[in-house]
This record gives C-alpha cells, sequence and structure tokens, in this order.
C-alpha cells in the first residue's frame, strides 16, 4: 500500500474536516510562528542596461546590488529573456528556461506544476561545479528548450531526486543523459524501481560541519558521489507518516557553498500573497531583500486554487507537520538540524531556493524567514534585568539542578521542547541562556521559597506566569503563594498537593515519577479566576553545583531539605 504523499494528505483532510475544522483539529498548545503576510514594500529597480564592474572575476564578498547586476548579465549570457520560454505567471516569473538565482553558478527552471487543476508551482535548480559539470536538483520534465541551455552551461553528470515526492522525472533523466550519475534520497530505489539509479544519499547523512557529519560516504557504493564539500546534503530522518509509521517525504536538503546558497523541497515553501508580488508574503529589510526586480517581477494577483493551496499549506499543513509528524523522539535532533540551518556557522545561507514559491535572497532575510518557520532563536531575545539578576541565575540554577535530579531530565531540553524553541548548541549550562528562555517562555514557570517567612512566599515568576496571574515583577517576589488560591478551603486543598510533592521527593529520586496535574483552579491578582492544565511541580533542593552521587546521598539521607518547589505549567485558561 502507498504511503500517503503530503499533499493528497493535506487535499484529504480540508475535504473531510472542511477549512476551518482542519485548522482546528491540527492546532497545537504549542506556539508556532508562521510566515507573516504583511506586504512588501515595492523597491526601486535597477536598469537592466547597468553594467558590473569591467573585471569578470566574482569577488568573494560583496554587496546585493552587485549580486544583482552579476545575475542580469548571466541572463544576458543564456539569452532567454522575458517570456522567451513560456508565458510570465507566478511559478514561472520571467516566463524563461533557465534563470541565474546565485551565484557563482546556480540556476533555476521554474515551472507550473498543477495538481487537480491546481497550479502549486514546481522548480528544478542547476549547480555548476568548480569542475564545470552539473548537477540537476528535484529534476522537472525535460524538453528540447532545456536541453539546449544545459548544453550551454556544461555536461550534466549528477541528477538528484531529493525526496519520495520530487521523483516523477528521474527516469526521463536517466534516459537523457545515460552517463549521469542518478541519485534518491534514502530509501527512493526500493520505490522506484523504474529508474536507473547510480545510489542513494546515506541514510542520517550529515554535513561536514555538523556533529558526526561525513560519516558514510567513503565507502565503494558511494564512490561516485559528488563532492560534499561543495553541494552538502542533509538527510531529514526526523519525520514520519503518523498513519504508517513509514517516512513521508525522508528529504535530502542541500547546500551550496561556493553560492551560499540553501535548497529545500518540501521542507520549506513560500508560496506569493494573492496579489503577486514577489516575497510580498514575508516581512524583510528593504536594504537586503530583492522583492519585485528585473529577473523575479510582480505578475499581478494569483489564481484563486494557488492562493487556497498557499493557506492550505501555511495554515492546515504547516501545523500538521510541526506536531504531527516529527518522531517524538527525533525532536530534539530536528531543533538540532534547524538552528544548524538557521543560525550560521558552516551554513551561512544567504540564498533560499525552495521548489515552491519565491526565493529568498540577503543574510538576515534567510535568517529571518529561517527562524519564523522553524521557531527557532539564533540570538537571545531581551528580557527585563530581573529575569537576569545574580539572585535568579542562583535560584534557576539551583530549581535546574533539583528537576534533573526528581526528573531525570534536564530543565532546559524540557522547557525548549515543551515551547518548540532550539537551545543553542553547546550552551546547555549556560545560566544566561536558561535565564532568558525561562523568562521569555510562553510556558508559565514559577518558584516558591521557604526561607524569607512560616510561609512560602514567591521568588521567581516568568513573563507568562506575571501575566497569567495579573502582577509586577516587585509585587509578585513578595507575594505569599497562597494569595492566587481563591478560598481557604482551597489553601488547605493546596498546601496537602505541596506537602505530598515534598513527601515523595525521596521516592521520586528513585522511581523518577512524574508529577502532573490538570484543571487546578487559581486566582489572579483583581479576583478573576483562571485554570491551569498541564501543572508540573518539583521541589527545589539546596544544590549549587553539577549533581553527583554526594549530592544525591545527601537528598536521599536527608541531610539537604527542600529549600522551594517549583512549577511549570502547559496552559492557562481565563475562566471569568
Amino acid at each position: 500500500m502507498n504511503i500517503l504523499h503530503g499533499r493528497h494528505l493535506l487535499l484529504l483532510l480540508i475535504i473531510y474536516y472542511g477549512e476551518a475544522a482542519a485548522f482546528t483539529l491540527l492546532q497545537s498548545s504549542k506556539p508556532q510562528k508562521l510566515i507573516p503576510t504583511s506586504r512588501h514594500n515595492m523597491k526601486s529597480r535597477l536598469s537592466s542596461s547597468q553594467s558590473p564592474n569591467d573585471d569578470d572575476t566574482v569577488p568573494a564578498v560583496y554587496p546585493l546590488s552587485r549580486k544583482k547586476l552579476v545575475l542580469i548579465e548571466e541572463a544576458k549570457k543564456l539569452n532567454t529573456p522575458k517570456s522567451s520560454y513560456s508565458s510570465v505567471g507566478w511559478s514561472n516569473r520571467l516566463g524563461s528556461v533557465l534563470t541565474p538565482a546565485a551565484v557563482p553558478g546556480v540556476y533555476t527552471a521554474d515551472r507550473p506544476f498543477y495538481w487537480n487543476k491546481i497550479d502549486v508551482g514546481c522548480r528544478m535548480t542547476v549547480i555548476k561545479q568548480q569542475n564545470g559539470e552539473l548537477i540537476v536538483h528535484s529534476p522537472i520534465g525535460i524538453d528540447p528548450p532545456l536541453i539546449r541551455s544545459l548544453e550551454e552551461l556544461g555536461e550534466v553528470t549528477h541528477v538528484i531526486s531529493p525526496n519520495y515526492e520530487h521523483v516523477k522525472y528521474a527516469h526521463q533523466w536517466a534516459e537523457q543523459y545515460p552517463n549521469a550519475k542518478i541519485w534518491g534520497c534514502p530509501g527512493l530505489m526500493e520505490r522506484e524501481t523504474n529508474v536507473r539509479w547510480t545510489g542513494e544519499v546515506p541514510f542520517g547523512a550529515r554535513p561536514p560541519g555538523f556533529n558526526g557529519g561525513n560519516q558514510s560516504i567513503s565507502d565503494d557504493k558511494h564512490k561516485d558521489i559528488w563532492d560534499w564539500e561543495e553541494f552538502q546534503p542533509l538527510h531529514i530522518d526526523t519525520e514520519v507518516n503518523p498513519f504508517t509509521g513509514k517516512s513521508f517525504f525522508n528529504e535530502v536538503i542541500y547546500y551550496h557553498t561556493a553560492s551560499k546558497t540553501l535548497l529545500m523541497t518540501d521542507l520549506f515553501w513560500n508560496y506569493p500573497s494573492s496579489d503577486g508580488t514577489t516575497n510580498g508574503q514575508i516581512s524583510v529589510d528593504d536594504e537586503e531583500d530583492f522583492g519585485p526586480w528585473e529577473l523575479a517581477p510582480s505578475v499581478g494577483k494569483i489564481p484563486f486554487g494557488s492562493t487556497a493551496w498557499k493557506f492550505g499549506m501555511d495554515k492546515i499543513f504547516y501545523p500538521f507537520y510541526m506536531n504531527l509528524m516529527l518522531k517524538s523522539d527525533k525532536r530534539q535532533t530536528f531543533n538540532e538540524i534547524a538552528r544548524f540551518i538557521t543560525c550560521g556557522g558552516d551554513w551561512e545561507v544567504e540564498t533560499i531556493i525552495p521548489a515552491h514559491g519565491d526565493i529568498v535572497r540577503g543574510k538576515n532575510v534567510c535568517r529571518e524567514v529561517l527562524e519564523k518557520h522553524f521557531n527557532v532563536q539564533c540570538s537571545l531575545p531581551s528580557v527585563d534585568a530581573h529575569f537576569t539578576s545574580p539572585s535568579v541565575l542562583a535560584w534557576l540554577k539551583k530549581m535546574a539542578l533539583s528537576y534533573k535530579l526528581e526528573r531525570g531530565e534536564d530543565f532546559l531540553e524540557v522547557i525548549s521542547r515543551e515551547a518548540g524553541i532550539s537551545v543553542n548548541e553547546g550552551d546547555e549550562n549556560d545560566l544566561m541562556q536558561l535565564a532568558t528562555l525561562c523568562a521569555s517562555s510562553p510556558l508559565a514557570i514559577a518558584s516558591h521559597d521557604f526561607l524569607r517567612a512560616d510561609e512560602a512566599i514567591y521568588i521567581y515568576g516568568n513573563q507568562a506566569f506575571l501575566d497569567g496571574f495579573g502582577y509586577e515583577w516587585d509585587e509578585f517576589v513578595e507575594l505569599p503563594s497562597s494569595k492566587c488560591v481563591e478560598t481557604d478551603t482551597k489553601v488547605e486543598e493546596r498546601q496537602k498537593l505541596l506537602d505530598n510533592i515534598k513527601d515523595a521527593a525521596m521516592s521520586k529520586t528513585q522511581s523518577n515519577e512524574v508529577d502532573r496535574y490538570d484543571n487546578l483552579v487559581r486566582v489572579r491578582k483583581d479576583g478573576k479566576k483562571i485554570l491551569l492544565k498541564g501543572v508540573h511541580l518539583w521541589n527545589v533542593w539546596d544544590i549549587s553545583e553539577n549533581l553527583d552521587d554526594n549530592a544525591r546521598a545527601k537528598v536521599e539521607s536527608g541531610a539537604i531539605k527542600p529549600i522551594g518547589q517549583a512549577v511549570w505549567i502547559s496552559n492557562v485558561e481565563y475562566l471569568d
């Protein structure tokens, strides 16, 4: 039985549930950042009659305006002016056979692609390697104009089908170019037996700069593969079809080091807004992004079917993928991949070429778009100073160590996972990162101590907790925590709950029992009731160093007593 393809599944969801119901069905309590839909400001155009400097060599670093001029000159060399191949439309804005996309050596073949009479667009990318040979990524249908244009660029030596869906034309390319190496994503050779495959990208492939990268291409089976230093693959081995338990797209994404270009097929898309403005669907820095320009002009109103498709992909399929298609045991791996793609370092992305939708250009713009799509924060957000004071840092460290002691999990990993935010690689023990992420987390996080009075007094509350309970920081950190309970009877019930957490501490450190409470009613400062769901409680122990057997022994023997308690809450709802 064939695995349900992504777009088939999307349509089934819309048909069966209806757009609004499907959207509701797929929403998670976790916040997801979608690409904003504000209209892009039109930019002043550079005349195509302008020429780059007389020196034909492409410098290593130059402003985007210089790149733009070089790309215009490349388009002239290809001799495929506007509408020379097909009519102009959103899925081929120039109407050309090939369009220069990045320098050096990156070209695209943009085409309409119809699914049930809806143009969903498709893009093939051609990489001209340093040796002059061509890599074809995500092949489209072959025709004589495309063959002639490729002959002018160089010899096609590698053809790559990057995932399970972008394989329709692989057999055409294998027949047209019998000497070319035909590569698939992991598992594709078994699925598409009619193609003359050379091999597959290894399962779990990582680029050289990724931890464990380049680990499996030295065997004979991959001896004919291209230079991974020049064109780097990364296998997205974190997703699954929730209905079959098998790989869904099984996509491999690629990074071209010379042009700093990222190629993605179905992991990322960038469908245009309904008015047809190039990249009008994203908010960008006008100094960086091209917007509408000579090689990517605006094309007028987008057909209704394509606009509806964009809605389905952005509002239905995106949350479905992020919430239901990521393997539960691979979410941390996905976060690591997302951060590697987004945050620079070995992959410093300056151009994003999706198979569907507009190309994105500019280092800062690419990072902003990827941050929103993958819900990644490459730099720590700005938070109020009281969230990072020395006393708060010291208490948060005790909270985190105590969570590890009782729950057996790293607190920073837990809050980043539950909030859908990636942590900076290698900074798990960075207190400033912990404090900043706690402060800005959508999870409500708070703690009280037993040290300042006969009753527990709040010592910490992040912004989500303060907002949920209606307090300012200065008044909150002097507030008895019992004040958040409505009646004396409820105060007694709450105290029994907290006492049970304290008394059960010994068994929890041994059994890793997890306490989660739902539907707890509390009261805000203004007297309005709120409902707490997904309440996770633990004790705070007087531990200031990393956990070791000595610290555990002191806790288990009773030599160290709890000095407070802490909580993180998944959801706060207003009842009044």
